[in-house]
């Protein structure tokens, strides 16, 4: 027969005793109760002197009855007890359940550790990339300004040496006779001659315009009046009035 442990024994033998004592109290009630009804019966079955005789047997039937239910309890608690081996089967896997549980904690912990270090690295990647593309936004932006300084640059020198250019056509025109300048003037595209006229100096003008065709004259008269001229208002209106008076040829 297996030898069963101290511990386990000690809290078996506790517990059968504390459902003995249960089952006695139970147990000697239901005999006090069918005890009376015995002694009913055999008062009416023997005469009426002889009650202490009866009762007496009662009374040691009574503790032979709480024995016998309690030798079978308690050998009903011991058939159903484990076994040495299965007793430590039970124990080992008592703790080995802690330890396996804070393995599988200790594992997710792990692998949702590795989760966030992948994401950290994915993230990291990420803005390495952004810092990349803003790095060549500002080279680009730095690129397109240069260009943008350089054709301003051009532009400026453009249109300074086309105003150097005109304003030297100007001065020939100036320098001319006024026969052959009112000649030239008389061929002249209207937006060429109105611009023209407007650069000239109008003392200059004046003799060249006194010679030109009246009517073409006439015409580019008024469209230096209309678009305006390039000096102050009542300077133009000064040379102007200084202008000869046109006359027919």
């Amino acid at each position: 027969m297996n030898q069963v442990r101290l511990l386990p024994v000690v809290v078996v033998a506790a517990s059968a005793l504390l459902m003995l004592k249960t089952f006695g109290i139970v147990s000697g009630q239901s005999y006090v109760m069918g005890g009376m009804s015995q002694a009913q019966a055999a008062g009416s079955a023997q005469p009426a002197h002889e009650p202490e005789e009866e009762a007496q047997p009662e009374s040691e039937a009574e503790p032979e009855v709480e024995l016998s239910a309690a030798d079978a309890a308690a050998q009903a608690l011991f058939e159903n007890f484990p076994t040495d081996g299965e007793l430590e089967t039970l124990e080992g896997a008592s703790d080995a359940a802690p330890g396996s549980t804070e393995a599988i904690i200790l594992q997710r912990l792990a692998e949702r550790r590795t989760e966030l270090d992948s994401f950290a690295a994915e993230l990291e990647t990420r803005l390495a990339v952004v810092e990349a593309a803003e790095l060549r936004i500002e080279e680009r932006m730095s690129e397109l300004s240069a260009m943008e300084t350089q054709i301003n640059a051009l532009v400026d020198a453009q249109e300074s040496a086309e105003a150097e250019q005109f304003a030297a056509i100007v001065a020939m025109y100036e320098n001319m006779r006024a026969g052959d300048a009112a000649t030239i003037f008389n061929d002249l595209d209207e937006d060429v001659l109105v611009r023209v006229g407007h650069a000239m100096n109008p003392r200059k003008l004046g003799p060249i315009m006194a010679k030109m065709i009246p009517a073409k004259a006439q015409q580019l008269t008024v469209l230096l009046a209309q678009t305006g001229p390039t000096g102050p208002v009542e300077q133009a209106s000064q040379d102007f009035a200084n202008l000869p008076q046109i006359v027919g040829q």
